[in-house]
C-alpha cells in the first residue's frame, strides 16, 4: 500500500467518506485500481474556468467522486464527464485549496490530490499529487457517497439544503447490537449530494459499517456495535444553491 505521504491529518479522515459508502461485493478478478492520468491548468485566472480531470482504470466497475478537506465542494462546481472532470466555474481565491478524486469498486480505493493556489493576478498554482492504492473492507450491499436528485414535494422556497437532525435508533444502544445513525436533510431544490463522514483515518473504518439512502435522508447502519465504531461522525448535504454540514458523536454505551 503506497503511503499518502503529503496529506494532512483532516484530508486523511475526509477520505474515510469513500469507505463508508465504498461496499459492493464483487467476486471478479480485474486488473489493479489506480489512476492513470490527471490533468489540471498551468495558469489559473480569477474569474475563470478550472478543469481538473482524473482518469481511473482496472477494479470492477468503480464509482468515481470528488471531495475536498471539508467534506464539501464549492457551490459553483459540478462534476462532469462521468466524473472524471471537476469543473468550477467562475474561480475565485476562495476557492483555493486541496480538491480529490476518489475511485473505488468496493475493494481497493484510489485517490489524487490537486493543489490549487491562485492571486488576485495571474499566477500558476501550486500543485502537489498523490495517488494511493489500498484495500478497503467489503459488505452487502451497493452505496455511494453521491446520490441522483430526490424527487419529492417541497412548500418552502428554493434556497440551500439544511440538516434537519440526526438521531441514533435504538436510544438504549450497547456493545454487540446494531445501531442506526440516521440524518434527515431539507432540500429544495432536490439535492445533488448526501452523505456521512466518519472523522477517522480511513485505515480505521471498521468492515461493519455501510450507508443506506430514503427518501431526503441518509443512514449509518452499523452492525454488532464496537469500541471502533465510536467516535464523530458528519452529515452532509448540497443542492445547486448551497450546502450543509453537522455532526453527531456516538458516545460508548452507558
Amino acid at each position: 500500500m503506497t503511503n499518502c505521504k503529503g496529506m494532512n491529518p483532516k484530508t486523511i479522515s475526509i477520505l474515510a467518506v469513500l469507505l463508508l459508502g465504498a461496499n459492493i461485493l464483487t467476486t471478479a478478478t480485474a486488473d489493479p485500481l489506480q489512476i492513470i492520468f490527471t490533468d489540471q491548468p498551468n495558469q489559473i485566472t480569477i474569474g475563470s474556468e478550472v478543469h481538473l480531470t482524473c482518469v481511473v482504470s482496472g477494479g470492477n466497475d468503480p464509482h468515481v467522486t470528488w471531495i475536498s478537506p471539508t467534506g464539501l465542494l464549492p457551490v459553483n462546481s459540478h462534476i462532469t464527464n462521468g466524473g472524471r472532470t471537476l469543473l468550477i466555474t467562475n474561480y475565485d481565491v476562495t476557492e483555493n485549496g486541496q480538491y480529490i478524486c476518489v475511485a473505488s469498486d468496493g475493494q481497493e480505493f484510489a485517490n489524487h490530490v490537486f493543489t490549487l493556489s491562485a492571486q488576485h493576478t495571474e499566477t500558476h498554482p501550486t500543485a502537489t499529487t498523490s495517488t494511493t492504492t489500498t484495500t478497503s473492507p467489503t459488505t452487502t450491499a451497493p452505496t455511494t457517497t453521491t446520490t441522483s436528485a430526490t424527487t419529492h414535494s417541497a412548500t418552502h422556497a428554493p434556497r440551500p439544503p439544511t440538516v434537519l437532525s440526526m438521531v441514533v435508533h435504538p436510544t438504549n444502544y450497547h456493545y454487540g447490537g446494531d445501531v442506526h445513525i440516521v440524518c434527515t436533510v431539507e432540500s429544495n431544490p432536490p439535492h445533488t449530494m448526501l452523505g456521512w463522514n466518519m472523522m477517522t483515518d480511513p485505515n480505521h473504518i471498521p468492515s461493519n459499517i455501510h450507508l443506506n439512502y430514503g427518501t431526503n435522508k441518509v443512514t449509518v447502519n452499523i452492525k454488532h456495535l464496537t469500541d471502533a465504531n465510536i467516535g464523530k461522525y458528519q452529515c452532509f448535504v448540497r443542492n445547486s444553491l448551497g450546502q450543509d454540514a453537522q455532526s453527531f458523536l456516538l458516545h460508548p454505551p452507558k
